[in-house]
């Protein structure tokens, strides 16, 4: 059995989150809009705000799933035996 060294449940994790966070950035934008349009201009302002600190959430999430599934990628390849003999 292979053991990677990024668990499944991390990856289950981070995952999840982005999910999580695509949709309440979605949410808080349309928020954000609503608002501005009914003609609240500081609620709007606030929406937007909280947006940009989910957005740099869900960047960070992203980059940290990329990376820690291209480090289990090359755990795996250091596993497999070599496609063409040297």
């Amino acid at each position: 059995m292979s053991r990677k060294p990024i668990a499944r449940r991390v990856l289950a994790v981070l995952v999840g989150a982005a999910a999580v966070l695509t949709i309440a950035l979605a949410v808080l934008l349309v928020a954000g809009h609503v608002v501005g349009k009914m003609g609240d201009a500081v609620g709007q302002k606030v929406f937007e705000a909280v947006a940009l600190g989910v957005g740099v959430l869900w960047v960070v999430d992203v980059v940290c799933l990329v990376l820690s599934l291209g480090v289990n990628a090359l755990a795996d390849s250091e596993q497999a035996p070599p496609d063409e003999p040297y």
